[in-house]
């Protein structure tokens, strides 16, 4: 067996040392970070935080074969996930997928696939955590190991948790940890009570998550992982706040402190002194809770996370009402939003990054491909040439005779390649006018059938005035003008997506008060919501909001197609409303329903044109084109705003229109 160099005997260390993973809560919230660790045995961590990272970096830089960076790289990238480091945490860990799978080793592809979830789980990229851990378990089913199918129901407990999926989360920690009872590994059967505990904790059920939590503590204790003992203790302290027991709370909160302080992990340092400073601020002691406001932030400012910066502004914000300073509340208020706002952009960055390697990489590949086929033509055109030089000769040796075959041959070649190009050339050149001309009838067509679609909806509406008291001619009437009104959105959008595809559409920009756009197109629909029993109303916002720049035309537009999409898919009696804001610089308007929702699988494609999401309209006759959300983002993009989407099966669906404020627009 061959000797192991000492870096990777480092990295074997450290695997063993326990690199687990920390705790989560939904509220109130625990330790950030939480899955079962990514090792079974029962050694203690290292004393030094920043020792740990710099030997496992080492061990990486050191490592020979491929087996050994592939090995080293699941600790550095279980590191980076660790110290907040997402993006590149994400980028370490689909190289060493890459790795695993070209080495075969199915084992290490469950480590990577079990990283690459908890990081997009890190980065509330949901459905792709879930499309990693899915991915991860019907590995480990193969490998029947009970750790690390342990491990794997861990994680998708806490993704489906995020869903919003209680049951399916309690059924996989419930399943995860038979498993762990039965590899008899304490170390994944403590993390998995820690998440089932912070589970209990978000339900407000103080009486299981203490139990669960003391049971975790127990076992830590064994094979004294001091970090993880930290987190039970935090946890611990977290219950006993809601228990209302501040002496206790703080107790437990300071004994994980000086932990955190010993193994330098600033993260934690600052999270904690939030901590205990939300503990004091409940308990009348603004002042003490000040100070560890103050700490933390001055931690915070070192890690260069806007999501730790967030939830300190939001406690300073808490505390300085609590302490009569309003105008310092307000502000920190703004701070926190102002996080937030920078935390959302950074991951609209890394999703972007993330599309343009993807793109990069398929361009390579492109250019693979090219220049094997350019090296394959020219080696046949060199055979080719061998070939006729060799005939050649044979030509001279043989005769003229022989000579004149060959020119005749090559002749009628030259004649063959020219009748071919000939016809491909026309064959695609018809291609390319039929595709012309259907854009163009698709074009003719929509525009013709406007002006009949409008004088027939004229004549209903006379047809209306002059009917007196009789109902049915009423009736019909109105029948008409709803689907003379339908086909006209249906012509528009025919138009619209035309228009976008082939870069002719005309914008006209105004300053416009979106607030007043969403409501007007809310009255417009309230007759038709009426119709399917369902309650849709328009939520102001709390004071005026900054006028938009953009085109009201397209606005309405947008409102329309959101709002039908709402009615069309929310079941009779349901629930829709439209709410306007302003938040950090942006003025927004939210159309939100208790419909179906929207699936992993609906997320791919959901702004792809003509595409069918797995939501079905729910009124006799109503359909869908596929056309609405692609043309509600595009004309909202091209006005600089952006339309965002939040869902989940079962839960209903939420669309906010983000436009940026009339003077930000300006400035910029």
């Amino acid at each position: 067996m061959p000797r192991m160099s000492r870096p990777l005997l480092t990295v074997v260390w450290l695997l063993a040392a326990g690199l687990g993973l920390p705790a989560q809560t939904a509220a109130p919230r625990a330790v950030r970070d939480a899955g079962p660790p990514l090792s079974t045995a029962t050694d203690s961590e290292l004393p030094d935080g920043d020792e740990v990272w710099a030997s496992a970096q080492q061990a990486l830089a050191a490592a020979g074969t491929e087996l050994e960076k592939a090995r080293a790289l699941v600790t550095v990238v279980n590191l980076q996930r660790r110290r907040g480091d997402y993006p590149a945490g994400l980028a370490g860990a689909r190289d060493g997928l890459a790795r695993a799978r070209q080495l075969g080793d199915p084992r290490l592809q469950v480590d990577f696939l079990y990283l690459l979830g908890r990081l997009y789980w890190n980065l509330t990229d949901y459905p792709r955590s879930l499309e990693s851990h899915l991915e991860e378990l019907k590995l480990a089913t193969q490998l029947d190991d009970p750790a690390l199918l342990a491990r794997t129901h861990g994680g998708l407990g806490l993704t489906y948790q995020r869903y919003g999926r209680d049951e399916d989360a309690l059924q996989h920690f419930r399943l995860g940890l038979d498993l762990a009872a039965r590899a008899g590994d304490v170390r994944i059967r403590s993390s998995l009570l820690n998440s089932l505990g912070n589970y209990y904790l978000g339900l407000g059920q103080l009486d299981l998550a203490a139990a669960n939590h003391e049971e975790a503590l127990k076992l830590r204790e064994t094979y004294n992982n001091r970090r993880a003992i930290a987190e039970s203790l935090t946890n611990l302290g977290l219950i006993a706040s809601a228990r209302g027991d501040p002496a206790r709370a703080l107790d437990y909160l300071t004994r994980a402190l000086a932990t955190f302080e010993t193994l330098k992990y600033r993260r934690y340092i600052a999270n904690t002194h939030r901590r205990l400073a939300l503990v004091l601020r409940k308990a009348g002691r603004p002042d003490e809770a000040l100070a560890h406001l103050q700490t933390a932030l001055a931690i915070a400012d070192t890690l260069e996370s806007a999501e730790v910066l967030a939830e300190i502004y939001q406690e300073f914000a808490l505390t300085s009402e609590a302490r009569g300073d309003l105008a310092a509340a307000l502000d920190y208020q703004r701070k926190s939003a102002a996080a937030t706002e920078q935390m959302r952009n950074e991951h609209d960055r890394q999703r972007m990054g993330e599309l343009r390697a993807r793109y990069g990489a398929e361009q390579r590949e492109l250019e693979i491909a090219l220049l094997k086929r350019d090296q394959e033509l020219q080696q046949a055109e060199n055979r080719r040439r061998r070939a006729q030089n060799l005939a050649l000769a044979g030509g001279l040796a043989g005769g003229v005779v022989l000579l004149g075959g060959i020119i005749l041959l090559q002749r009628f070649r030259l004649r063959t390649e020219r009748r071919l190009h000939a016809v491909t050339e026309h064959a695609r050149e018809r291609a390319e006018v039929a595709d012309r001309l259907k854009s163009r009838l698709l074009q003719i067509a929509s525009h013709d059938l406007k002006v009949p679609l409008t004088a027939l909806n004229a004549t209903a509406g006379l047809i209306a005035q002059e009917a007196g008291d009789a109902p049915a001619v009423r009736r019909l009437a109105g029948g008409i003008q709803a689907d003379t009104a339908r086909m006209r959105s249906l012509v528009r959008d025919f138009l619209e997506a035309a228009a976008m595809e082939e870069g002719n559409l005309q914008l006209h920009a105004a300053e416009h008060d979106l607030a007043a756009i969403a409501r007007s197109a809310t009255d417009s629909l309230a007759a038709a919501a009426g119709t399917k029993r369902q309650q849709l109303t328009f939520v102001p916002a709390p004071g005026p909001l900054p006028a938009v720049r953009a085109d009201g035309e397209r606005l309405r537009q947008v409102f329309d197609n959101l709002i039908g999409n709402a009615l069309k898919f929310t079941p009779p009696g349901g629930v829709i409303t439209v709410a306007a804001g302003e938040a950090a610089g942006w003025v927004y308007a939210e159309v939100r329903d208790n419909g179906p929702g929207l699936g992993p699988a609906d997320f791919a494609k959901i702004f792809s044109p003509r595409q069918r999401l797995s939501a079905q309209p729910t009124g006799a006759g109503e359909d869908s084109t596929g056309l609405g959300l692609f043309i509600a983002r595009e004309l909202l993009a091209l006005q600089g705003g952006r339309l965002e989407v939040q869902s989940s099966p079962g839960g209903g669906a939420v669309f906010r229109v983000q436009l940026p404020a009339a003077a930000r627009a300006g400035a910029a």
